[in-house]
């Protein structure tokens, strides 16, 4: 599956998410939401361009059913009561030199975004569905995530 992202001014803060979003967005309609976390595709592949001062990445990957939908039914149907915001929130974390502190500076960065936005009960990364978390290499040797999820109640 490919689909780019909508163009934007800057290449990491922009088109680079956008491309993420993009991409989930076309695997949930053709395949469904158990598909679209690109953490658990295979393949994937990040391409970013620049033309005329605009930034566009495309991703492509073969979409996978992601952990949370390999769960059994009882706990399908458990996590469907849950009580969820409409749309889903990504942050940014800081750049760590370790792929596993970056991908926490991420989730930490969403649940305060989270937090920001809807309260303090509803900033629990575990609590959330179709999370995803996206990292990527830097110059320099450090790594930096995005994560994105949908928040909900406990």
């Amino acid at each position: 599956m490919t689909a780019a992202g909508a163009p934007a001014t800057l290449r990491d803060l922009g088109a680079y998410p956008n491309s993420l979003f993009a991409w989930r967005a076309a695997v949930k309609e053709k395949y469904g939401h158990e598909f679209n976390s690109w953490r658990y595709s295979k393949e994937r592949n990040v391409d970013c361009k620049e033309s005329g001062g605009k930034w566009t990445c495309t991703r492509t990957a073969v979409p996978c059913i992601d952990k949370l939908h390999q769960l059994t039914g009882a706990a399908k149907e458990a996590i469907k009561k849950k009580e969820c915001k409409t749309e889903s929130l990504s942050s940014y974390g800081a750049r760590k030199k370790y792929r596993m502190e970056a991908e926490k500076q991420a989730i930490y960065g969403w649940e305060i975004d989270v937090r920001q936005k809807h309260g303090k009960e509803w900033a629990v990364w575990a609590n959330a569905v179709d999370a995803d978390i996206d990292c990527r290499g830097l110059k320099g040797g450090n790594t930096q995530c995005i994560a994105l999820a949908t928040a909900c109640l406990p």
